[in-house]
């Protein structure tokens, strides 16, 4: 393994950020999750408040009905006294749905900035340097990949959720009027307008309704289903048919319940009265959408419910919180998407757009490959490489960094496209090196482990290799600046 300082690089930093804004568990409690779950435990409290205090303005309106006039300038004082209370009350309530608003649309808009770029081909290479780095920076083995991917799933399913669109629309297989109507509207405004119809009114609230869709999940009743009564109960163990039942509809009730009461609408500031309306038609709409999204999505057939299910289901694979995550088995996601268009529960529109984005092998994951020749013949060893390009021409032969050549660590190391024929997930390429002695292997093993004592039990011809320790030395992490990709 290459020596070098172990941290982050500036983008690695500023995906890092992102993800603490949206999950985190710190003292001052501001990430997205944190303030979901202090609005749901207060939510009785202030329910109650609401209530009396709506109680005692009707009390002194009553009394002020039928008091004698003797007592009319004391009730007055006194209704207009709960009034103002009243109104200071709904104030702070108005100003605080209005923070949590501007907070979650700056988030999205953050994503985008990192995300996006002026071209499909740039954008693609952003948003892939992106699932990479959550990837890479995710553990693969040991007590914390769960509560890791627990953190992680909601910015990756969102990146996904915008690509996915853009491969629908392209494909023309998106109908829905409210976002071809914006769609077509931003190929009339130009790149400086600070209102983009398409970015703001769709690819937000998309955002939006992906990093929200499982915010439920934080309300007290779905934690006593997920940690027990007293809190002492694995939350990421399999639950009873009865209990993930019920943790659904909590989630979703309580989900749909933040974006409406939580998070609203935006407020408009300006003295047009004209603009104000325009502007508060163009919120509520958007909010519509989000809703829309969220419930189309439990059966979303060949809606566009798909932009969160189908990106849902594969990060639930990819960044898995189950017992039985297993890094090697990450590929397979292919198949438990086409599994469900064959059962006829996944769209296959959606489920073919993803894969011809993502193919076979997850951003940032770990390829064993044999490498060839100046002659393109095989080599008798085997090598690491990182995936790191959405889009391969074929969804099996994944666009890679070579991170070794010759067995040794290489920084400004090359491009590659791994064949089927010569990746060793694949039986045949394993099959290609079953001739090569054991000794051999264990050599091959030792020079590219760091702690070959612990590791000399691994497979000798392992399916993957893991790349964890390897990106957090901070020299290795551009894997993504351009290389001369080729074939192998």
């Amino acid at each position: 393994m290459s020596i070098g300082n172990v941290g982050k690089s500036n983008f690695t930093k500023a995906v890092k950020a992102l993800l603490n804004r949206i999950y985190d568990e710190t003292v001052v409690a501001d990430s997205l999750f944190e303030q979901a779950a202090l609005w749901f435990g207060q939510s009785a409290e202030r329910e109650q408040q609401r209530a009396e205090k709506e109680q005692q303005v009707f009390l002194f309106k009553h009394r002020q009905a039928q008091a004698s006039k003797g007592d009319q300038a004391l009730i007055e004082r006194n209704l207009q006294q709960a009034q103002s209370e009243q109104d200071s009350f709904n104030l702070q309530q108005q100003q605080e749905q209005s923070g949590r608003y501007e907070t979650m649309r700056q988030l999205c808009s953050d994503i985008l900035a990192l995300s996006e770029s002026n071209s499909f081909e740039e954008t693609n290479l952003q948003t892939a340097k992106m699932l990479g780095t959550i990837q890479l920076m995710s553990p693969t083995v040991g007590k914390n990949v769960a509560s890791s991917n627990q953190k992680t799933k909601h910015l990756y399913k969102g990146l996904l959720s915008l690509r996915l669109l853009d491969r629908l629309l392209l494909d023309g297989n998106i109908s829905h009027p409210y976002i071809l109507k914006r769609y077509q509207a931003s190929a009339d405004t130009a790149p400086e307008d600070d209102y983009q119809p398409f970015r703001d009114d769709v690819q937000i609230p998309l955002l939006m309704a992906a990093l929200l869709q499982d915010i439920g999940t934080c309300h007290p009743d779905a934690q006593r289903i997920l940690k027990g009564a007293d809190g002492d109960l694995d939350q990421f163990r399999v639950l009873e048919n009865d209990e993930r039942t019920e943790l659904l509809k909590i989630s979703y009730r309580e989900s749909l319940n933040f974006v409406v009461q939580a998070i609203g609408i935006g407020s408009y500031q300006g003295n047009s009265r004209e603009q104000r309306d325009w502007y508060l038609q163009n919120e509520r709409e958007k909010q519509a959408f989000a809703i829309f999204l969220l419930k189309n999505a439990v059966k979303p057939e060949h809606g566009v419910g798909n932009l969160l299910k189908i990106p849902q289901i594969y990060t639930s694979v990819v960044l898995s919180t189950k017992a039985n995550y297993s890094y090697e088995s990450l590929p397979k996601v292919s198949l438990v998407l086409e599994k469900g268009v064959e059962k006829g529960v996944y769209s296959p529109v959606a489920v073919a757009g993803l894969l011809a984005i993502t193919g076979v092998f997850p951003q940032g994951f770990g390829v064993t490959y044999i490498p060839k020749d100046s002659d393109r013949q095989d080599l008798d060893r085997y090598e690491y490489a990182i995936v790191t390009s959405l889009y391969p021409d074929n969804p099996r032969t994944p666009v890679c960094r070579m991170v070794t050549r010759n067995l040794t660590y290489n920084v400004s190391a090359q491009g590659c496209v791994v064949s089927v024929d010569n990746n060793l997930y694949y039986p045949q390429a394993r099959k290609k090196l079953e001739r090569i002695s054991e000794e051999r292997l264990l050599e091959i093993l030792s020079k590219l482990v760091s702690n070959f004592e612990e590791r000399k039990s691994m497979a000798l011809l392992p399916k993957c290799w893991h790349p964890e320790e390897y990106f957090s030395y901070t020299k290795n992490q551009n894997l993504w600046n351009k290389a001369l990709i080729n074939q192998n």
